[in-house]
């Protein structure tokens, strides 16, 4: 079984996420942050649903995961 990795949300991102996206897309994004909290993803640099990537030209580390590739919904949690 996976080891859960711990999400931070100080900025309440998830919660004004799930008041703003459409109802389609309200499942992608909790299985988006699943695949983020899965340490193998991490460890193994792999992230096949979310695309996760570090966005290049920011001062602040900033990273992109896409929710749903078709319709570009993407979030950007920081670390």
């Amino acid at each position: 079984m996976a080891e859960p990795k711990t999400l931070v949300d100080e900025h309440g991102i998830i919660n004004e996420a799930c008041k703003t996206l459409p109802n389609d897309y309200k499942i992608s994004f909790i299985e988006a942050l699943g695949e983020l909290e899965d340490n193998n993803n991490h460890k193994f640099k792999k992230f096949p649903k979310t695309r996760l990537h570090r966005v290049k030209g920011t001062k602040q580390i900033v990273y992109r995961a896409d929710i749903d590739k078709i319709s570009g919904w993407r979030f950007s949690p920081t670390y």
